[in-house]
């Protein structure tokens, strides 16, 4: 049995089931603490009351799937280096009402400074290189693991990705994303030159009030040298990996992009 990928409509949460039949719930970039953000905007936000939303919301899709394992793709705070007031309030609470039905994970993202102070024990604290299990590689998306010989998913986070379409409707509306990737070994038969694949899945934030910056932001972009994913760089730029397709999917399924799309968004400011 091969691993499976499944996105649980209408939530940004992906559920994950490996080859030898471990399941787990994965979410990505909780940002707990943007709420302050929004609020200084004007916009009344009880952060309180948003992270009850987002642990309830987890609570409603556990008891759905029956799966105990979660797994948060890095970016739990929203605070780089410091932890504010709003993070100090909020995280253990987020952390320990969920502890109460998962097994938790936290692979950390660059958001999450001092993350460890405000984290309960029982809860598994990852390296930020990433977590294996079985033969995929979840990860937050800012650092350059090492991709193993039998890796065939890698599940990240970080991009925050959502279509960037000027006067479209859809502009600024969460997107999944999947990459397909194939390594080209020089060493093989001539003439083939094809080695493995892999699939890259890029996991939507789980924060609804983030989708305020990103609907009304600037929305002039600029072309960046390198992806915002600094190991997929790596990969196509120095491992000889080479990105063969490329989709995006709204919350349910609509197909909304393929290779340009994505590339845009991968190289976009």
């Amino acid at each position: 049995m091969s691993s499976k990928c499944v996105p649980i409509y209408p939530y940004p949460v992906l559920l994950v089931e490996t080859s030898d039949g471990k399941k787990f719930l994965t979410i990505s970039d909780v940002h707990i603490g943007c709420e302050d953000r929004a609020t200084k905007a004007g916009i009344s936000v009880d952060t309180k009351d948003n992270v009850k939303y987002l642990v309830q919301t987890l609570l409603t899709i556990q008891s759905r799937t029956g799966i105990n394992n979660l797994i948060i793709l890095g970016d739990l705070k929203s605070s780089v280096s410091i932890i504010s007031r709003t993070e100090w309030n909020n995280v253990p609470y987020f952390i320990m009402e969920l502890m109460k039905t998962f097994t938790i994970y936290i692979i950390p993202g660059n958001h999450d400074g001092n993350l460890r102070q405000l984290l309960p024990e029982g809860v598994n604290f990852m390296l930020t290189k990433g977590m294996y299990v079985d033969d995929i590689l979840f990860i937050h998306g800012h650092t350059v693991p090492r991709i193993g010989s039998g890796l065939k998913k890698i599940i990240a986070g970080h991009l925050h990705p959502v279509i960037k379409k000027e006067g479209s409707i859809l502009n600024g509306t969460k997107v999944w994303v999947k990459i397909d990737l194939t390594r080209i070994e020089s060493n093989r038969t001539p003439g083939s030159g094809v080695g493995r694949s892999l699939e890259l899945i890029i996991v939507p934030h789980f924060n609804r009030f983030l989708d305020f910056y990103i609907r009304s932001g600037s929305r002039k972009f600029e072309f960046r040298a390198k992806s915002k994913l600094p190991f997929l760089d790596s990969m196509l730029n120095k491992q000889n990996w080479r990105l063969d397709n490329a989709f995006m999917y709204t919350m349910d399924g609509s197909l909304v992009g393929t290779n340009d799309d994505v590339k845009r968004l991968l190289y976009q400011s």
